[in-house]
């Protein structure tokens, strides 16, 4: 009987659909997993966190420039999350 029951439990946890990037690792700790990697891509200038077009939390990686062949290097997701490409010019430290 416990069986059944637990079961049922995880058939309905399934049904209802669980938010899979709560059970994963968060946005800070991806962001940071990845930034090297990520700055090491021709173009890239920055990588933050910020909002997707859903509101939803987002990897945001800066390009210093508007270049077709910089933006397909970069991944669409990252351990779930969406990536999205800002042009931010050059970065210069002051």
């Amino acid at each position: 009987m416990r069986r059944l029951m637990l079961l049922i439990s995880l058939i309905i946890l399934a049904a209802c659909g669980v938010n899979e990037t709560a059970m994963n690792a968060s946005i800070q700790e991806v962001k940071n997993k990845h930034q090297p990697e990520l700055l090491q891509l021709p173009g890239v200038v920055s990588v933050g966190i910020g909002l997707d077009e859903e509101g939803r939390q987002a990897i945001i990686v800066g390009l210093a420039e508007d270049n077709r062949n910089d933006k397909v290097r970069i991944p669409e997701t990252i351990e779930g999350y969406s990536v999205k490409v800002q042009v931010v010019g050059t970065i210069k430290a002051q």
